[in-house]
C-alpha cells in the first residue's frame, strides 16, 4: 500500500472514529466543522493528483479538465457545506438544516456524475480519484445521519398540542 493510499485510510478511520464517537448527539454541528475543511483540503488534491503521476503515463486534456472540474466542485459544494453549518450554528433554524439537507443531496449526485463523465483513461489515476470522491460522499452522508430530524406535532383546535389520552377502566 503506498503512502498516499495510508494517508486516505487514516484520515477515513479518523473521520469514523469521530463521527460513530459522536452519534447522534448535539455534537453533530461541531464534528461537521471540524472535518469539513479536511474534506476541502482533499477535494482540491483531487486536482494536483494529475501532478503527481509517474512520469512517462499521459493524460488527455479532457481529463485533465474533468478531473479539475470535480476538484472545484467538490470544493465548492464543501465550503456551501461549511457557511451552512456556521450559520446553524449561529442560529439554528429549520431552513439552514433544509439547505444543508439539500447540499449534502446535491454533492451525493453531482460527484458521482463528474466521476463518471470524467473517463479517466489511467487505472491508477481513476482509483485515486475514485477513492478520495468516495470518502467525501462517505463523510458527507454520516454528517447527514448526525442531523437531527424534527418530529411532526400534533395540534388540537386551538393550536395547543393535543393531550395524551388514557383509556378508562
Amino acid at each position: 500500500m503506498n503512502s498516499n493510499s495510508k494517508s486516505k485510510v487514516g484520515i477515513a478511520v479518523v473521520l469514523a472514529i469521530s463521527l460513530f464517537a459522536t452519534g447522534c448527539s448535539a455534537q453533530w454541528i461541531s464534528v461537521a466543522l471540524a472535518d469539513l475543511p479536511v474534506l476541502t483540503q482533499m477535494a482540491l488534491n483531487i486536482a494536483s493528483l494529475v501532478a503527481t503521476l509517474q512520469s512517462g503515463k499521459q493524460i488527455s486534456p479532457a481529463e485533465a479538465a474533468a478531473i479539475q472540474n470535480i476538484s472545484t466542485e467538490a470544493s465548492k459544494d464543501l465550503n456551501l457545506l461549511q457557511a451552512l453549518y456556521n450559520e446553524y450554528k449561529a442560529n439554528p433554524s429549520a431552513n439552514t438544516i433544509q439547505q444543508i439537507e439539500n447540499v449534502i443531496g446535491d454533492i451525493n449526485q453531482n460527484l458521482p456524475s463528474l466521476l463518471q463523465a470524467a473517463h479517466i483513461s489511467n487505472p491508477t489515476l481513476a482509483a485515486r480519484i475514485t477513492a478520495g470522491v468516495n470518502l467525501i460522499l462517505t463523510t458527507v452522508s454520516s454528517f447527514a445521519s448526525l442531523i437531527p430530524r424534527r418530529r411532526p406535532q400534533r395540534r388540537g383546535l386551538r393550536g395547543g398540542m393535543l393531550p395524551f389520552l388514557t383509556p378508562r377502566i
